[in-house]
Order: structure tokens, then sequence, then C-alpha cells
């Protein structure tokens, strides 16, 4: 029982962070609308869903100056490497910069900022989750690992889709998914780094051309 009611706090916490600090879909993406404002490459309210230069706290994945090769193409294509930098970019707390790894976003983390003996605020979590997904949609991924078998079924896919301007509110209906948030971070894990090497391993051959 205490677990549950701790997890309610969370997904209440959430709920009201991406409400109040401009995030999205449980929980993207905050300073959005100051990034947009100093992008020219924002058409009216529409982005397109790569261009992920437009978000605040993704633009490593739409920089054409990177200087990437054989010695540091493994950190470009390293999913906590990207976490990390996300959450720097979106300028968290220093306590919290240090949870945006893969190995130490976990449950018990989640647990202790809940009640609020981590040092990183609950406030923040909205952010690390859509560092941690980097603004995708990993719907499909977290229903083929059973993200959804709980009691609360498909709602559960709602924290896999951190894609921006997207924004679900959040009721006790959804404490189950918190039992499936490792299966979240595999797939979130797995599905990032396919992406990355997808993006980045091409500029490495760019940058051999003579």
């Amino acid at each position: 029982m205490l677990l549950r009611l701790i997890c309610l706090l969370g997904l209440v916490a959430l709920a009201y962070s991406c409400k109040s600090n401009g995030a999205c879909g449980c929980c993207g993406c905050r300073a959005k609308a100051k990034a947009r404002a100093a992008s020219s490459h924002v058409n009216g309210d529409t982005l397109d869903p790569r261009d992920d230069g437009n978000i605040f706290g993704l633009q490593l994945w739409n920089k054409t100056d990177l200087n990437i090769n054989k010695e540091n193409i493994a950190r470009y294509t390293n999913p906590n490497f990207l976490f990390h930098s996300c959450c720097e970019e979106r300028r968290l707390p220093a306590a919290c910069v240090q949870r945006c790894h893969f190995n130490t976003y976990e449950k018990e983390v989640l647990e202790s900022m809940f009640v609020g003996t981590d040092e990183c605020p609950i406030d923040f979590l909205p952010e690390m989750q859509f560092c941690a997904a980097q603004g995708m949609d990993h719907r499909k991924c977290c229903a083929a690992t059973g993200v959804a078998d709980t009691a609360a079924g498909d709602k559960c896919l709602t924290f896999c889709d951190q894609r921006p301007d997207l924004y679900t509110p959040i009721n006790y209906s959804y404490a189950p998914c918190y039992d499936r948030f490792e299966n979240m971070k595999r797939c979130f894990y797995n599905e990032i780094r396919g992406a990355a090497e997808k993006h980045f391993i091409p500029m490495v051959k760019k940058s051999m051309t003579p």
C-alpha cells in the first residue's frame, strides 16, 4: 500500500509538472517555446518528427558540424551519453543530471524522489523521463515487452511516448505502470542506440571522404 501511495504521488507530480512547466506527454518539453523562438526551422506549430534541433535538449541530433570520427563514435551512439547531454542542455540541477544515466535512473531513485529524500527534486522527473526517451515514441517496443500487461493496460504506454506537444492527465489508475518501469527503460535504451547508430555512423563515413 505504501508503495502504491508513493507511486500515486509520483504520477500526480508528473502530471502537474507537465502541465505547469510546459512539458508534454508526461513528460517532455520544458523551455520548448524558448527553443522554438530561437529556431529558424519551425513552421508555425509544425515540427518535423526528426528535426530535433528545435527541441531544447535534443540538439545533438540536428547538428551538422559535429566532429564525429572512429575515436568518438562510441560516445555519440551511447544512450547514456545522449541521456546525460539532454539533461545538461535542459539545465537540470546537478543532482538530477547525475541521475541521467540508465544505470542510476531506476525505481529506487524514483521512490526517493517521490518522498523527498533524493537531492533531485521531483519537479524535474518529467524532464528526466523526456531525456531518457530522447523525445521519441517507444510505444511499439513497450507493448511488445509487456509494459501494458498491468491492470492499467494500454494507459501505461503513455509513459513510453515522449514526443513533444503531447499531454495526458494522470490519475491513480496509472499506478500499476510503475511496476513496468524497467521494461520502459530497456525499450528506451535499445531503441535510442539503434536510432543513434543509424543517425551518427554515416557522419563518420562522410568525414572520411576525401
